[in-house]
């Protein structure tokens, strides 16, 4: 990088500010952009030179410090890929495609996501199990996996189900969050909503697997509905994700050895979710604290060896500020949504209640980043 590109873009005091920061990471912002003296050919789309995007999210890091994610240009959503190229536009090549985003990225550089599928024809509806069915704007099912290899999208579907009375489910909705080193895809399967109707599932070259009533991926075999898995270790020993309790309480858990443990960033926090793990175990999420306004939120990694997680919100620490907020502004909301071999964290931040969301790096002390 790709991560070393981003100190260069970054004013010369960063550096020096790390060494008596008390947070304890350094903190580099990242706004998919079109430099001032680029070529309009080579911009990401929906920009041009000297423009930068209105929002941008960063959701997967791999050990070579790309960096995948989102970004909002001209009201259109898109994905991008950060490499030593620069930024790449990602976006699911379907006529009319509404949203794109790239979530999860391995060292082999294949990338995992999610669009929003146009709305399809009314007087001649695909099968549920389409890729194309979308049957209104608002529908849940229009969401769709994809996973880029090579310059090539695919869709990713689920089978269909059949429940106790022997009545064919088809499960129309998908997202995929994670892919592992061995490229098994983490994800979440739904109906028309994302409520009850989602569950965590696995996409291995091949089966499947998921958190669905006899699923497969749990010694018990009750379902755990309102669930999405979001990242695992190669092979799937351990798999981390988010689910919404019987108490209608937003946990995150942890599978390992086929059994589902909840998980709590602290003691008294109100919200987590676990959104990746590493190679080595570390995982990373987000958590509301007892006392926060509803849609505040902080960072958090778990280390493996059970230590209390370390907890961060971006800071902004460039002299020149941070998406209009001076050098030292705290964020409203911090969210980690990727972490790799090094520690390296990436995910997105808002300087205020509803405002827009701009994408950050986050890199531990003493890193030797790629």
């Amino acid at each position: 990088m790709r991560i070393q590109m981003l100190f260069t873009m970054t004013v010369g005091s960063l550096m020096l500010s790390t060494a008596t920061s008390a947070q304890p990471y350094t903190f580099v912002p990242l706004d998919v952009q079109c430099p001032l003296g680029a070529e309009a050919s080579a911009c990401p789309a929906g920009l041009g030179p000297g423009q930068v995007a209105s929002q941008t999210g960063a959701r997967g890091i791999n050990s070579r410090g790309d960096i995948v994610g989102f970004y909002v240009a001209g009201g259109r959503q898109r994905g991008f890929l950060f490499s030593d190229r620069g930024f790449t536009t990602l976006e699911f090549p379907v006529p009319g495609v509404r949203a794109t985003s790239a979530n999860g990225i391995n060292a082999r550089g294949e990338i995992v996501g999610q669009y929003t599928a146009p709305v399809h024809d009314l007087t001649n509806p695909p099968s549920e199990e389409s890729p194309l069915y979308c049957p209104t704007a608002a529908d849940a099912a229009c969401i769709k996996a994809f996973h880029f290899w090579r310059g090539k999208f695919t869709t990713l579907t689920f089978p269909a189900t059949v429940d106790e009375h022997g009545q064919r489910h088809a499960h129309p909705g998908t997202i995929a969050k994670g892919i592992s080193a061995d490229g098994d895809i983490y994800g979440c399967v739904h109906d028309h909503d994302t409520g009850m109707s989602m569950f965590g599932v696995t996409w291995t070259r091949f089966a499947t697997s998921s958190l669905m009533e006899n699923g497969g991926e749990l010694s018990d075999p009750m379902g755990i509905p309102m669930s999405m898995h979001n990242g695992a270790t190669p092979g799937g020993g351990i798999v981390v994700g988010l689910y919404t309790n019987m108490l209608n309480q937003p946990r995150g858990y942890v599978v390992r050895n086929r059994m589902f443990e909840p998980y709590d960033a602290t003691a008294t926090a109100t919200a987590t979710a676990i959104w990746d793990i590493s190679i080595n175990q570390h995982f990373v999420g987000n958590y509301r604290e007892s006392g926060d306004p509803a849609t505040k939120r902080h960072a958090f990694v778990q280390h493996p060896d059970g230590s209390a997680a370390v907890t961060f919100d971006f800071t902004c620490q460039e002299a020149g500020g941070c998406a209009g907020a001076p050098l030292g502004t705290v964020a409203f909301a911090t969210f980690a949504f990727g972490i790799n071999t090094a520690g390296v964290v990436v995910g997105q931040y808002a300087n205020v209640n509803g405002g827009p969301v701009h994408a950050f790096v986050a890199i531990p002390p003493d890193t030797d980043v790629p």
